[in-house]
């Protein structure tokens, strides 16, 4: 051993003017020193090497060596390669590190003695390997073309409590699956915050529970690369504190639960942690997210506090797609959702698209307001209704534009629904389109304000719902209902401005709806219903306005409103309507004359089939009518 230690000295002696790297290798382990650095070494009883504060047994020592190739402070390189893995850790950290290695399964915990950032960089390839780490001081971790499936637990297990980089290397494909029927929390674990950053891409697959569980937030940096969630028995994010995603991109399916959960965070004792950070919240402000989801209950995204999509530099693009039904649990009836806040929801920008399929779901459901400020917004609810569900009274068939109003019943079940909110929905401006096969389209249990945008919306039942007021006051607002009313307003419809268009379903179910204890004021804007019974709804202070009784035209053809041979606008209709017409415009005069007829060739600009000021060939069935206040 003596012989050893001198040449050894000797070599280490050579090459210090050279600047080179000295290695001490023991097992597993490689230690890599500055040379210049290493000659502060102490070698004590013949039997002792220190170097930068951490001592070697030398009959534990396998081999030194130099080499000319780079060296990085801070880092540690784990490599996997087949039923070992290999750890390279530069000198200075480590007298700071405990590392354990069980053939593939690496250990490695910071003494509190740690005073800057370490970086975990983790490669290569093993089917029977994991890595964990703890400490107290936050960290960065590298994936650098990794392949790591843990049959026993998580492939990655971050015991550390901080901020947590996780970079995935650019340029490369890293791939992490757990084992099944474990007890671990996910495939990747991370009881910290997490930052995920590079360009490179990431496939998480959990066996157990769900593919990515983190303690406290998590974040996608604007420049970040890819997240494949490939399956998970239960959630694919399931996530504390709050969500956000501000660039990158993130696929989500085959999980047996929600695509992305964020809870509030909670104590050892399950209550919820007082903190300005812990809002439950999802935000995206940049990048794609593609979530498909399939179990019944089950939610692309699921937050606890609010949804905020808010477009910051990065193109925002969200496409979620849910088919599952209803989960019955006794007389408690919960329905999959695309995308779920148990507080407010804010769509100021990007383009959203969900969809649902499954019996008894909504492509959009909030618990609180929602706020639609500037984002192209498709909903889309088409399945069917699960059980009886609620169903309109025959004691309130539905009236017009007066009184009647269409009641409801309850009973079991849960309707397929595209659009629900428990509170308010306004909407500002944007693109919105909805649409529900079996029932309501756009509804509200309080108000419903737009003064901007382009809104469309198609429903079986009732298109538009609002429980209290219906205001509008700007925007182009289109509703269509296949069999109830264009727009039903359980309070006072305001009417001050934008476009108005309601068709209903003929008889009793109306273009718009007011119940009998409201009016429909109407103060400005350009105003269209049909199909239906009117009676005596209206409020005062009246813009001019004019009902006709006999009205009809063909599909795709276009109800046309003139005053002689000037022709004020076109509504283009769905379906084949015969019936009564409510119409108001600023160019109806009270007391003058107007016709409403029926033409097939119409041109001019078009915003929901409706044209102001059309170019208009032959018109045909030509009822006349007196405007009014």
């Amino acid at each position: 051993m003596r012989r050893f230690v001198f040449i050894m000295l000797g070599c280490l002696m050579s090459h210090l003017m050279y600047g080179q790297i000295m290695n001490i290798n023991q097992g597993l382990v490689k230690v890599r020193a500055a040379v210049a650095e290493a000659g502060n070494m102490n070698y004590v009883d013949g039997t002792k090497l220190t170097v930068m504060g951490k001592t070697y047994l030398l009959n534990e020592i396998d081999s030194i060596w130099f080499d000319n190739a780079s060296l990085t402070t801070n880092e540690v390189t784990v490599h996997y390669d087949g039923e070992l893995a290999y750890v390279t850790l530069s000198a200075n950290i480590a007298p700071c590190l405990d590392i354990t290695i069980d053939g593939a399964h690496v250990s490695i915990v910071q003494s509190e003695d740690v005073t800057s950032e370490i970086t975990y960089v983790l490669e290569g390839k093993t089917d029977n390997g994991s890595f964990l780490m703890d400490g107290q001081l936050k960290a960065t971790l590298k994936l650098n073309g990794l392949t790591l499936t843990n049959p026993q637990g998580a492939a990655i297990n971050i015991r550390d409590g901080k901020r947590i980089k996780v970079i995935i290397a650019d340029e490369t494909m890293n791939e992490l699956e757990d084992g099944a029927d474990g007890d671990q929390k996910g495939c990747f674990m991370v009881k910290g915050h997490t930052e995920f950053d590079g360009t490179g891409e990431l496939s998480i697959k959990g066996n157990t529970a769900h593919a990515f569980w983190g303690k406290e937030y998590v974040e996608m940096k604007k420049d970040a690369g890819v997240i494949n969630i490939l399956g998970a028995v239960s959630d694919g994010f399931n996530v504390n504190q709050y969500f956000q995603q501000n660039g990158g991109t993130i696929n989500v399916e085959n999980v047996g639960d929600d695509g992305i959960q964020v809870s509030f965070k909670t104590d050892d004792d399950d209550n919820i942690i007082e903190d300005d950070s812990n809002t439950g919240a999802f935000l995206m402000k940049g990048g794609i997210l593609i979530v498909s989801v399939t179990a019944a209950g089950a939610k692309g995204i699921k937050a606890e506090g609010p949804i905020s999509i808010n477009e910051d530099k990065n193109t925002t693009d969200i496409n979620i797609t849910a088919t599952g039904g209803v989960v019955v649990d006794g007389s408690d009836y919960t329905g999959s959702v695309s995308m779920k806040s148990e507080k407010d929801i804010l769509l100021s920008a990007g383009t959203i698209n969900l969809t649902h399929s499954g019996v008894g779901g909504r492509a959009l459901l909030c618990d609180g307001n929602l706020n639609i400020e500037g984002s192209t917004f498709y909903a889309s609810a088409e399945g069917s209704n699960y059980g009886s569900g609620r169903r309109r009274s025959a004691a309130y068939p539905g009236a017009g534009f007066g009184p009647g109003g269409g009641g409801n019943s309850s009973s079991s079940g849960k309707n397929a629904k595209g659009v629900k909110a428990k509170g308010s929905i306004t909407i500002a401006d944007g693109n919105v389109n909805v649409s529900s096969a079996n029932h309501e389209g756009l509804e509200s249990k309080s108000t419903i304000t737009i003064s901007g945008g382009s809104v469309y919306v198609k429903a079986s039942d009732d298109a538009i719902n609002s429980s209290s007021d219906l205001t509008i006051s700007g925007g182009n607002v289109y509703a269509y209902s296949t069999s109830n009313d264009g727009m039903d307003a359980n309070g006072n419809m305001y009417v001050s401005g934008g476009v108005a268009i309601g068709f209903g379903a003929g008889g009793a179910e109306t273009g718009i709806d007011i119940d009998e204890q409201h009016r429909l004021y109407i103060t400005g804007g350009e105003l269209f219903g049909i199909g239906g019974r009117t009676d005596s709804s209206m409020g005062g202070g009246m813009q001019a306005y004019g009902t006709v009784s006999g009205a009809s035209c063909s599909a795709g053809g276009y109800f046309v409103l003139s005053s002689g041979s000037t022709h004020i606008f076109a509504v283009k209709v769905p379906a084949t309507y015969s019936g009564v017409v409510l119409v108001s415009s600023p160019s109806l005069s009270s007391g003058s004359s107007y016709t409403i007829g029926a033409s097939t060739s119409v041109s001019g600009t078009a915003v929901n089939g409706f044209i102001t000021s059309p170019t208009v060939g032959s018109v045909t069935n030509t009822k006349t009518f007196t405007a009014k206040k």
